[in-house]
């Protein structure tokens, strides 16, 4: 997959109903389970945290995937216009 894919990909999830809608449950069941865990559970309050940590940087990394496909769609429109530029400067 080229980078331009896997961005591309990354910002149809982000862009997806279906995507923040899981994401939404996931994270809401996630610190219900967190709310109703005993006090003393430190092993299970840890490992909801860990999962809960996990699930924003899962998001976070779908957002740096689709962030670096519009750096890369606007350094392309950039040097197209570098290009024309010159072009219309030289005879």
């Amino acid at each position: 997959m080229t980078p331009r894919e896997k961005g591309d990909r990354a910002k149809e999830m982000l862009d997806s109903e279906i995507f923040k809608l899981a994401f939404s449950d996931i994270r809401e069941s996630l610190v219900a389970k967190l709310e109703a865990c005993g006090i003393g559970d430190i092993d299970t309050q840890h490992a909801l945290s860990v999962s809960l940590q996990l699930l924003r940087q899962l998001k976070a990394q779908l957002v740096r995937y689709s962030d670096e496909i519009a750096i890369d769609q606007a350094t392309e429109r950039h040097e197209t216009w570098l290009r024309k530029a010159r072009q219309s400067f030289m005879p």
